[in-house]
């Protein structure tokens, strides 16, 4: 018994290093692992690509200024009505950076002598961003992005309607790095970037996304209408559920909630996960 044992394995295939050539279960073996290891990274890679953000069809023009003529609006954020392609629309305003573009608003305002804005027709340069048939510009320059104000009086008055109250899943964004300076620009993964430019002024907007693609956006206010821009920083980036009147004006909607309710929910939501992971 021993004797058959000894035997069979001296006759055992084995490898070492300084043998000019290795034995044919060896390199059967090589192949085998290569080969599972070629098929595991190939399935991790495609894995990690259809995990990655995906990229939107969102352009920014950068290094060149385009001239758009209209009458400013302020509500709900500063911005142009004006046309694009033939169309009526309204162009929100944002600063260079990541600030809002109100100091431009103010400049506007003064040299307009008291006159109301609605009245007037400016001329204001800048760069485009935009997705989808969202339109936004960037004022560059600041001041000097005003080219011109016009003294003619204008007939432009903006259309708002209520659409009632509704309570909607979504997402907040900063809208300049979302319709076009940054790619993708939503999710945890722009969200340190999203607080910043909301701090620094940038009206939030909540983008609603279904099986994938983003399909609507409300700019977000309180109920009184005013900006809500601290108090939202910390819902920024996470999907969120908000409730409150809705208004279309123009071409743009807009949503008014409570904030605090909004912080009561998420609180209660983190609760709950909570209770389930105890």
């Amino acid at each position: 018994m021993c004797k058959s044992n000894i035997i069979m394995k001296e006759q055992d295939e084995f490898y070492i290093g300084w043998q000019d050539e290795a034995s044919n279960s060896f390199k059967n073996g090589r192949k085998t692992f290569f080969l599972i290891g070629l098929i595991v990274f190939v399935l991790f890679a495609l894995g990690y690509l259809f995990m990655e953000n995906k990229f939107v069809d969102s352009y920014f023009d950068y290094g060149n200024l385009t001239e758009l003529e209209g009458t400013i609006v302020e509500y709900p954020v500063f911005g142009l009505r004006t046309e694009v392609d033939g169309k009526a629309v309204t162009v929100p305003l944002v600063g260079f950076g990541k600030f809002d573009a109100l100091p431009v608003l103010e400049a506007i305002k003064e040299r307009a002598n008291g006159r109301s804005l609605s009245s007037l027709k400016v001329s204001l340069k800048g760069t485009i961003l935009t997705y989808q048939d969202k339109t936004w510009m960037e004022l560059t320059e600041g001041d000097e992005s005003i080219i011109s104000i016009n003294d003619s009086e204008q007939n432009y008055s903006q259309t708002i309607q209520s659409l009632g109250t509704i309570s909607i899943a979504g997402e907040i964004v900063d809208p300049k790095c979302f319709f076009g300076v940054m790619n993708p620009a939503y999710n945890k993964i722009h969200r340190s970037c999203a607080i910043r430019c909301i701090s620094g002024g940038i009206p939030p907007v909540l983008a609603i996304r279904e099986n994938g693609i983003f399909i609507d956006y409300y700019f977000v206010t309180d109920e009184k209408r005013a900006s809500i821009n601290k108090e939202i920083l910390q819902f920024v980036g996470i999907p969120v559920t908000v409730s409150g009147a809705v208004q279309q004006v123009d071409d743009w909607k807009v949503i008014q909630i409570n904030p605090t309710l909004l912080r009561s929910k998420i609180t209660a939501r983190m609760d709950s996960q909570l209770a389930r992971c105890n």
